[in-house]
């Protein structure tokens, strides 16, 4: 699964010791002069907004109460300037329902601009 597919989640994973859920945002896509990507995360996140609002998050994992949510958006591309406008918008946007956003490159890969 990945960003185009809007209606679903991509992953949870619970770290226990933060007592931290991170639902998983898998972005390959490119950035776009006409913004279809922002546009396709968009739709994403608010499925997981519902997702976290409407109680399923508890359902699917019991175990998520009392922790804290984190959206991790795992990006393959560097973020355009569009992009990074949209990132701090949403942050405060989460931020204010108790939620973290947290995006960057695979850890283990980084940016594809940044590959040798």
């Amino acid at each position: 699964m990945s960003v185009v597919d809007t209606d679903s989640i991509d992953a949870i994973g619970l770290d226990k010791e933060a007592k931290r859920i991170f639902l998983t945002i898998i972005d390959p896509l490119t950035w776009d002069d006409k913004n279809v990507h922002l546009f396709t995360l968009q739709e994403k996140i608010n499925t997981y907004l519902h997702f976290i609002d409407s109680g399923e998050l508890l359902t699917a994992m019991p175990e998520s109460e009392g922790c804290d949510i984190a959206i991790e958006l795992i990006l393959k591309h560097m973020p355009s300037d569009e992009a990074i406008g949209f990132f701090d918008k949403t942050m405060q946007i989460l931020f204010d329902k108790g939620i973290v956003l947290v995006f960057g490159p695979n850890k283990d890969t980084g940016y594809v601009e940044q590959q040798s």
